[in-house]
């Protein structure tokens, strides 16, 4: 339960006895059962007595001159060095501990479900004010769900992956009990009486879920905020975007409330979230993870279909991969679904096709640097690394038009009569780009679309791997969209690389590579149909020296 600095010895273990003291800088912490002190550090609790400053139950004293005075110190559930028997530790809350960590301790019985669910809600209690994450809170649903998954592993019954992994999932999709609000006011009672695939097959995999994270108003804006719920901060800077739709996912798995949540997308929805909040999103094949909500009165129209998808915000790839494995259960409620293996040919060093910038875009010069230090990481590690375009790139944005044709009366619909005006600037600026767009045009880029992603499945024979931005340019200041409608164009330009794989419904990763004062930067991993096991093998060459970097225990946006 704790990481040692210098490893322990028998001896000194047996020094942690009764009454004993654990020493941090000056604060002194007394405690009666001393093989509680891991799991009560772990769990996000002191021990027994008194309170820390942010409301933690235990005795936290901070001597001066032979006197006890309000503590200085960083809250139980940060994690902190302490000195025992001469040994300095490092405790870890398990709110901090990856998905796979997790579901490993509690199937070999070092720790209960129960203690895992109630540090990520302390630590959803202490950062959940600020960033409106977690917008639908079910404390007593995940300690009881916890609890029968304690019993479930005390009758030695088979283990789902993500057993005992505190999750969240988005107001978007079904959940039996709960809204599926879409971030709109007018369906905060729109409740589901069924789960959406995607949510069962979690709750099918052992994964407790802790709440519902925000979306922006129908899920339609690169940035998380609504008249429902409020805006939801970015962890990591309070004054670039979370990103949307996904951005009360990617907050949340950033600030460290979870380390699995769900996610959706459409044309970046899951990835430019992951890359504003510095953390990993997939977007998966479509037909990968399947997708229904009772709640729609009607089906999607066609673009949308073949773009939509379910996925996954985590900080590391082993988490990915559980959460992929979690969630690709075929289901015949989605007739896209399709029960393809997660694993297919050897995913060995390849050749990847670079695109760092464009000649028709403007392309920020530390997002090519991104995509440049990524190259050399990959060179070092045996991929070939090439310069090149994949075919008909230029074209996406026009067939990208029909999208955007769909959307519009859908998005007007909402503003003229469902009274949410965020979305008011999205409208028109879809609206301008299917300026001139009728039925035939539509139907001739539909047919254009299928002309592309034959392209791109050849390209992707020779080069299984296209590493690129997500974005060509760094995460947009807040509400950058509300500025008019030619700010959303400029974002919509900005996301071709997302859009690009999600118009061929092709899977790509968003992966984190470095953190700064300014925000954080990516890259984007794309591969072939069905080949998200390219993506990740990948992204862990990426990620080797620090495989949870993007877990920041101190984020800006909560400093102050």
């Amino acid at each position: 339960m704790l990481v040692p600095h210098s490893r322990l010895t028998p001896a000194d273990e047996k020094v942690v006895s009764s009454r004993s003291t654990v020493r941090h800088s000056s604060v002194v912490v007394s405690h009666e059962r001393p093989s509680r002190v891991p799991r009560l550090l772990a769990s996000g609790r002191a021990p027994s007595g008194g309170a820390c400053r942010r409301g933690h139950v235990g005795l936290v004293s901070h001597f001066a001159h032979g006197k006890s005075r309000r503590p200085r110190n960083r809250c139980w559930c940060r994690g902190n060095a302490w000195t025992v028997g001469g040994a300095t530790l490092t405790a870890e809350p398990y709110w901090s501990w990856s998905a796979a960590r997790i579901a490993r301790a509690v199937a070999s019985r070092q720790v209960r479900c129960r203690e895992v669910t109630e540090s990520c809600l302390a630590r959803l209690d202490e950062v959940n004010g600020d960033l409106v994450a977690v917008v639908d809170v079910d404390a007593a649903g995940a300690l009881a769900a916890a609890d029968r998954a304690d019993e479930k592993v005390d009758r030695g019954e088979p283990l789902g992956v993500l057993h005992g992994v505190p999750v969240t999932t988005q107001v978007n999709v079904d959940q039996h009990g709960c809204a599926t609000t879409n971030g709109v006011r007018a369906f905060k009672h729109r409740l589901a009486l069924n789960d959406n695939p995607v949510v069962g097959s979690l709750r099918e995999a052992g994964a407790i879920i802790l709440g519902r994270t925000n979306t922006s108003s129908s899920s339609w804006r690169w940035f998380t905020d609504n008249e429902l719920y409020g805006r939801t901060l970015n962890p990591l800077n309070s004054e670039i975007t979370a990103g949307g739709s996904s951005g009360g996912a990617a907050a949340a798995v950033s600030a460290g409330i979870v380390p699995v949540a769900q996610g959706s997308g459409s044309v970046g929805s899951i990835r430019y979230p992951a890359f504003a909040c510095g953390v990993l999103g997939l977007r998966p094949t479509q037909g990968r993870i399947p997708c229904f909500d009772a709640t729609e009165p009607t089906d999607s129209p066609p673009f949308s279909q073949l773009m939509s998808v379910q996925g996954a915000l985590t900080r590391t790839v082993e988490d990915m991969r559980l959460a992929l494995q979690a969630m690709a259960k075929p289901s015949d409620l989605d007739p896209w679904s399709v029960p393809v293996p997660l694993e297919l040919a050897p995913t060995a060093p390849c050749r990847v096709a670079m695109v760092r910038s464009v000649p028709w875009a403007a392309v920020d010069v530390s997002v090519s640097s991104e995509v440049d230090a990524a190259a050399r990481l990959l060179a070092a590690d045996g991929y070939e690394l090439v310069e090149v375009l994949p075919p008909s790139f230029e074209q996406v944005m026009e067939v990208f038009r029909a999208k955007a044709w769909e959307a519009r009366n859908r998005l007007l619909h909402q503003v003229g009569e469902l009274g949410d005006r965020s979305v008011r600037d999205v409208a028109e600026a879809m609206t301008s780009l299917a300026a001139g767009m009728d039925g035939d045009r539509y139907l001739e880029l539909f047919a254009r679309r299928t002309t592309i992603l034959r392209e791109w499945s050849a390209f992707l024979d020779d080069y299984p791997l296209i590493l690129l931005p997500v974005s060509w340019r760094r995460p947009f200041p807040a509400d950058h969209d509300q500025r008019g409608p030619d700010m959303v164009r400029e974002l919509v330009d900005a996301l071709e690389p997302s859009i690009a794989a999600s118009i061929c419904g092709l899977p790509a990763l968003a992966v984190p590579t470095s953190i700064g004062p300014a925000g954080p930067g990516g890259v984007q991993l794309v591969a072939g149909r069905f080949r998200e096991d390219r993506c990740l093998s990948t992204a862990e060459v990426l990620l080797r020296d620090d495989p949870a970097h993007a877990l920041r225990r101190d984020p800006p946006a909560l400093m102050s």
